[in-house]
């Protein structure tokens, strides 16, 4: 009998500790790592955006600024100052037919963009005698197209450069004896200023001209030259 119970033994402890093993929970399986071709959601200052979302908001386009030049009409009207310098022709200066003189100007334009005015100039020079003829007196006249550069948008102030050409007529008037008349083009007009917009269609402002050309043929030694500067009155329409 003891010789069968060793055995007996021996095969109860090995059912035991194959049931202990049995009863041994199984280890969690581990995570699967992330796919390296997934795409990390993508952030934004405070905003998240998932690539491939659709319900993600869409970003709407910066609108341009207001256009506030394109299809106005423009009128100005100047009153300055204006000294003559050049010739006449090769035996007169200008300087010793004309003094200072009044320069009444006008212009009108359309804009034609944003910054760029298209249009026509009008000018009414009234010169005083000068030194050597202190009965002489002159007046010119002289018009012509113009282009017109607006540099700012939506401010107060608005500056501006003009470019123009035209034809200018001269009469001088020797003391009541004689008076001479002088035709030619006008191959410049340089002009900058600047606009202070009071209210939405009215603004004054200050400018500053050149004017160059040459009576009769066209002869660039005999140039004369036109100075002026004074304060000019702008009306918009439909406004600012």
């Amino acid at each position: 009998m003891r010789s069968f119970a060793a055995p007996c033994a021996a095969l109860a402890s090995l059912l035991l500790a194959g049931l202990a093993h049995a009863e041994t929970p199984a280890s969690a399986a581990p995570a699967p790592a992330p796919s390296a071709s997934a795409p990390a959601p993508a952030t934004t200052g405070g905003l998240v955006v998932v690539p491939g979302e659709p319900e993600q908001p869409v970003l709407e386009p910066i609108p341009s600024s207001r256009d506030l030049l394109g299809g106005h009409v423009v009128l100005g009207a100047a009153l300055g100052a204006k000294w003559p310098f050049g010739s006449l022709n090769d035996r007169q200066t200008q300087r010793s037919e004309l003094g200072p003189g009044l320069a009444l100007n006008l212009d009108l334009g359309v804009g034609i963009s944003r910054s760029v005015v298209l249009g026509a100039w009008g000018e009414f020079d009234d010169y005083s005698a000068p030194p050597q003829c202190s009965v002489c007196s002159g007046k010119s006249f002289a018009a012509g197209p113009f282009l017109r550069y607006h540099a700012v948008q939506g401010a107060r102030f608005d500056p501006w450069a003009l470019l123009g050409v035209g034809v200018r007529q001269t009469n001088i008037d020797n003391g009541g004896q004689t008076t001479e008349h002088f035709f030619g083009a006008e191959l410049l007009r340089l002009s900058v200023g600047g606009d202070w917009y009071a209210s939405s269609n009215v603004a004054i402002g200050p400018y500053v001209e050149l004017n160059m050309g040459t009576y009769g043929a066209l002869d660039l030694s005999t140039l004369h030259t036109d100075l002026g500067t004074g304060l000019r009155l702008t009306l918009d329409f439909p406004g600012k």
